[in-house]
């Protein structure tokens, strides 16, 4: 097939490094991709995005998408000014100035796709993305589909004439299926799916992990509150009070990036807490596959109004590599760990969260059932390659495998 793949900044920027395995395993599988990112200002950060470079089309300046939007004016009047007349319905209503432009950015979109021969859009996130996606779709005719993640959902913008209008939507958990169930009609979630993000499954080493005298636990997650990262630091305090050895590193960057930092200093935790910044993606993939860490851990927080962690694909990418892996009881987290796959402690709790990080670190053979487990689980429920069989099924219109596919 022939897909345009609308992404919010990929192969820019740092934040949606975890679609790289997807696009890369659709061309694996032989599909053609047109990458086309809403925003193009961010600099390049990963160092694996160059078949996603490669492929990548750049949405041109205002007077590019005003001229393609007064062309398709001409051209049909009555359908796209009714396109436009549609997202009176967006709420709140300031945010219809930000779906207008996302709306004509589509119409761009639409005559690319159309002039590529295109035979499927597909947009990540079921915000602005999607806005444009589905509205690239209303001008190409070609038909259309979304992933929808975690802040997406509960931002609930047209997400019910999205469903309505797309081919599918396609949300990563269960948990965020219930979510989004929460905030439409039933009649509206007809064309809703779980089908999870996958991760490319590596070969494992063939000698066992290293045991180190001060195991490394790391902690892959942007600097912002639902992570949680206060209470990690405080379980990091409570495990230096017993004596346990360990270094935690901290991969990612954020808005709570100087709260953090003040913290660590607070705690007197400098010598035992790294913030690394952001970390190029294939970068920490090597971190995991050199056994550079020991442990991964998630602290992350439900807040409230549906903000909490969805299925995190920085712990699928080291369970992928056999990285023991501990989380805590929010959003996805539970479909991801249950079951003994990983260590599943109660949020905002940093006594349950040291001890479970006291138990990976001083038991390298914990470690190396946690890390097991949580391989086979990548492999049952989180293998790329399947996925995406899955996913280009439903672009074409054919739905689900039938049994034995």
């Amino acid at each position: 097939m022939k897909i345009v793949y609308i992404t919010r900044q990929l192969p820019f920027g740092r934040d949606e490094a975890f679609l790289v395995p997807e696009v890369e395993a659709l061309l694996a599988e032989g599909h053609e991709l047109l990458v086309v990112p809403q925003a193009s200002k961010h600099p390049l950060v990963h160092d694996d995005i160059l078949a996603v470079l490669a492929r990548t089309r750049v949405l041109p300046g205002g007077g590019g998408i005003a001229k393609a939007t007064l062309s398709q004016v001409r051209r049909q009047p009555g359908p796209t000014l009714k396109q436009f007349w549609a997202l009176r319905r967006t709420r709140p209503r300031w945010r219809a100035l930000l779906n207008g432009r996302a709306a004509a950015q589509g119409i761009w979109v639409g005559r690319i796709a159309q002039s590529w021969g295109a035979d499927h859009i597909h947009a990540h996130w079921a915000d602005l993305t999607a806005t444009l996606a589905m509205h690239a779709s209303l001008t190409s005719g070609i038909p259309w589909s979304f992933t929808a993640h975690r802040f997406d959902i509960v931002r609930n913008n047209l997400l019910t004439e999205k469903l309505r209008s797309a081919r599918f939507g396609r949300f990563i958990a269960h948990e965020t299926l219930a979510l989004a169930a929460r905030l439409i009609p039933s009649s509206a979630m007809a064309r809703a799916i779980v089908l999870h993000m996958g991760v490319a499954l590596p070969p494992l080493p063939n000698e066992p992990a290293p045991t180190r005298a001060t195991p490394v636990i790391l902690c892959p997650a942007r600097l912002v509150p639902v992570k949680g990262h206060r209470f990690l630091l405080e379980a990091a305090s409570l495990l230096v009070a017993r004596g346990i050895a360990f270094e935690l590193w901290l991969a990612g960057d954020g808005p709570d990036k100087q709260a953090i930092f003040t913290r660590i200093e607070q705690l007197s935790l400098g010598d035992r807490v790294h913030m690394l910044g952001t970390v190029p993606h294939a970068e920490l993939l090597r971190y995991y596959r050199e056994r550079k860490v020991d442990g991964v851990v998630l602290s992350s927080l439900d807040l409230g109004g549906g903000v909490h962690e969805g299925i995190s694909v920085g712990l699928i990418e080291a369970m992928a590599h056999g990285i023991a892996a501990i989380g805590t009881r929010t959003g996805g987290l539970p479909e991801l760990l249950d079951g003994g796959a990983g260590i599943l402690v109660p949020p905002a709790d940093p006594a349950a969260l040291a001890s479970a990080l006291e138990l990976i670190l001083t038991s390298p053979a914990e470690r190396d059932r946690l890390g097991r487990a949580g391989r086979k689980r990548i492999e049952a429920r989180f293998d790329v390659i399947p996925i995406v069989r899955e996913l280009t099924r439903w672009f074409a219109g054919a739905g689900p495998a039938g049994p034995g596919a």
